[in-house]
């Protein structure tokens, strides 16, 4: 009986700490970055939504040579691991992207941008039913929208994009 309360105060322990460790990692939001006349700025917000919130999701964004064209693959440039509540950002030279969920086809979003430009894209994550399969998508927000959501939670994660 004395191992087993060691072993339940042990396991309290060790959750207490793996949580208070995976959370002093992330950064929190702090501010908007500024717009540069050389390149655009691209924002990629998932909200917080407490029933949808087990998984962490890999987003990519991918240049394309010159123009869109269904023919060419884009380059993958950068990826960013969303968790919910998080937002990411990445400044982007002038030209035509790709933005997507791996491994899911279906959440795609191609999108232009010029230099001195501000993007906002929103990774909607939804369910018809609760017994249903969740379907997402990239919807294009403004600013007000993004600084809404972003205010309306108490600790909002700021993701660091790696390059690929």
């Amino acid at each position: 009986m004395k191992s087993l309360q060691k072993s339940i105060i042990l396991f309290c322990i060790l959750i207490t700490f793996g949580i208070h460790f995976q959370c002093s990692s992330k950064t929190k939001f702090q501010k908007l970055e500024t717009k540069q006349l050389d390149s655009g700025l691209v924002y990629v917000i998932r909200p917080e939504h407490t029933a949808l919130a087990l998984w962490d999701y890999e987003c990519m964004i991918s240049k394309y040579p010159d123009k869109f064209s269904t023919s060419v693959n884009p380059t993958p440039m950068y990826k960013m691991d969303l968790a919910n509540g998080s937002l990411a950002y990445v400044r982007l030279a002038q030209g035509t992207y790709r933005l997507d969920v791996t491994g899911k086809p279906d959440a795609t979003k191609v999108f232009q941008i010029k230099s001195g430009e501000e993007k906002f894209f929103e990774l909607k994550i939804f369910s018809e039913t609760k017994m249903s399969k969740s379907e997402m998508m990239f919807r294009e927000v403004n600013k007000e929208e993004t600084l809404s959501e972003i205010l309306s939670v108490p600790f909002f994660i700021e993701v660091k994009p790696e390059s690929i």
